[in-house]
């Protein structure tokens, strides 16, 4: 797979999620401008959850 996109996290910043889909190869933040994030990996990823420190 190419890195064919570059995600900028200043055009992040502010986005409310909407949803989010998590598979054993991707995950998929839906924002609710309509716009989708989407993280692939080739082998199995593993999610989890926490607090961002700022």
């Amino acid at each position: 797979m190419e890195n064919d996109y570059k995600v900028v996290p200043e055009e992040l910043a502010g986005k409310i999620v909407e949803e989010v889909a998590i598979a054993s190869h991707a995950v998929v933040i839906k924002f609710t401008d309509g716009t989708f994030l989407d993280i692939y990996a080739q082998g199995p990823i593993k999610t989890s959850t926490n607090k961002l420190e700022k």
